[in-house]
């Protein structure tokens, strides 16, 4: 496969799962927002915390691998797979890490509640995953 026909397949793979995410219940996008939102405020913590930079190179390489997968298997389900191999570890790393001490300052404080938020956030949306992979490989669909 030639790098143009690559590119235009990563194209049509992201039109169609716009496609298939304006299809998914309302539910589904209000947490989807709230991934986006928690993920993102890590934003503010990079400079001084390492779990920060960990969070912006997983979900960047995490939604390239979706697509990725998509690209290959097809939209639907089983792409959440990039999710569950690469947020796991993240999430194993983050719990590890919210006992250590952080300080006493304001910015400290809120950086334990980012880490708890962003924890339990990436715990939740990988069982969401593990039961999309595991409804595709039952079932044998996409």
């Amino acid at each position: 496969m030639s790098v143009a026909e690559s590119l235009t397949r990563y194209d049509e793979t992201e039109r169609a799962l716009q496609a298939y995410v304006s299809a998914l219940p309302l539910w589904i996008n209000v947490w989807r927002g709230w991934m986006f939102f928690v993920f993102t405020l890590g934003i503010v913590f990079v400079i001084g915390r390492v779990e920060a930079r960990s969070m912006a190179v997983t979900m960047i390489a995490s939604l390239f691998g979706f697509n990725l997968v998509a690209m290959f298997h097809g939209v639907g389900r089983f792409p959440s797979i990039a999710f569950v191999l690469l947020w796991t570890p993240l999430a194993v790393y983050f719990t590890r890490r919210r006992g250590r001490p952080q300080g006493d300052r304001r910015f400290d404080r809120l950086y334990r509640i980012w880490l708890d938020a962003v924890t339990l956030t990436l715990w939740i949306s990988i069982g969401f995953d593990v039961y999309n992979v595991l409804y595709t490989l039952i079932r044998g669909v996409a």
